[in-house]
């Protein structure tokens, strides 16, 4: 009877001990947390800069990554492995140029600051043209842009 009577005495110690535990983790979740500050909000600028004027059609040589994606369309279009692929792959790359009648120019001829240009096609014309013959032998020389950024025309130049 002794031992049960020091066994229910640990048992209530240890129910204690336990609840306590719980109810000191509830107090201190209970517990708000800081108040938050609120910060001023930033002051307008006195002088506000001004806008840049919007770019006009600039004819620069393009930007890497633009001649390697061109450059990367027409490959893929000329080493399609079927028609299915390269029409789908003419699309993409439409979508660079502001429509499907922009200029392209092939240069066939370079001396003494002279260029020689075979006669005017159009994109979608040169991507057909890329994808009937499986030949690839050009690549980007320099992209015309309109403002929106899209490719107003190109040039072209032998590999």
């Amino acid at each position: 009877m002794n031992k049960t009577i020091r066994n229910l005495a640990l048992l209530a110690l240890l129910l204690v001990f336990v609840a306590s535990c719980k109810s000191q983790k509830a107090v201190v979740d209970a517990t708000p947390d800081e108040p938050e500050v609120e910060q001023p909000a930033p002051k307008p600028d006195p002088k506000p800069e001004p806008e840049p004027e919007p770019k006009k059609d600039v004819r620069s040589a393009p930007e890497p990554s633009l001649d390697m994606r061109l450059n990367n369309y027409f490959e893929a279009i000329a080493n399609a492995s079927s028609t299915d692929v390269a029409n789908r792959n003419i699309r993409e790359a439409l979508g660079l140029f502001n429509s499907g009648n922009a200029p392209v120019l092939i240069i066939f001829y370079q001396a003494n600051g002279t260029e020689d240009y075979d006669e005017p096609t159009d994109i979608t014309k040169y991507l057909n043209y890329i994808k009937d013959t499986g030949n690839n032998v050009h690549k980007v020389k320099e992209v015309v842009r309109d403002p929106s950024g899209k490719i107003k025309e190109l040039v072209l130049v032998r590999k």
